[in-house]
């Protein structure tokens, strides 16, 4: 416990010592993708909508990949709980897109690729590759 405060002093020093542009850069940086987000979480809710119910693929729920649990935490301020939310949603929504694609390859086309591609583990039980050539 006293290392992780350590390290989290110790990274608080560093970045005051950072240019005050910088930091404002990188908080435009992290921010801007809020705008971009919602987009494609409403393209990826409609898509799923749509082609799922056509051919009855089961639906990936968004809910299981969102937990929230940060935000009881009493000794963060409101900025750093928004921030958790902020990250939370980020990484559920990437997670969750990437499983309705998956979802949408396991369905659509069952071939596995030539070579190995990391977060492709859902294609263990598809057909070879060599198959099709």
């Amino acid at each position: 416990m006293l290392y992780e405060r350590f390290v989290v002093l110790a990274r608080h020093k560093t970045l005051h010592k950072r240019n005050i542009f910088l930091q404002f850069v990188g908080v435009i940086a992290i921010w801007s993708l809020l705008l971009l987000a919602p987009i494609i979480h409403l393209h990826f809710y409609l898509y799923q909508l749509i082609y799922f119910s056509i051919y009855d693929i089961p639906k990936i729920r968004f809910k299981d990949y969102w937990v929230l649990d940060r935000w009881d935490l009493h000794k963060l301020t409101i900025w750093q709980k928004a921030s958790c939310v902020y990250c939370g949603y980020g990484n559920a929504l990437t997670a969750w897109t990437k499983a309705v694609t998956n979802q949408t390859e396991v369905y659509s086309c069952a071939i596995k690729h030539s070579t190995h591609v990391l977060g492709e583990e859902h294609e263990k039980k598809f057909f070879p590759y060599d198959k099709f050539r």
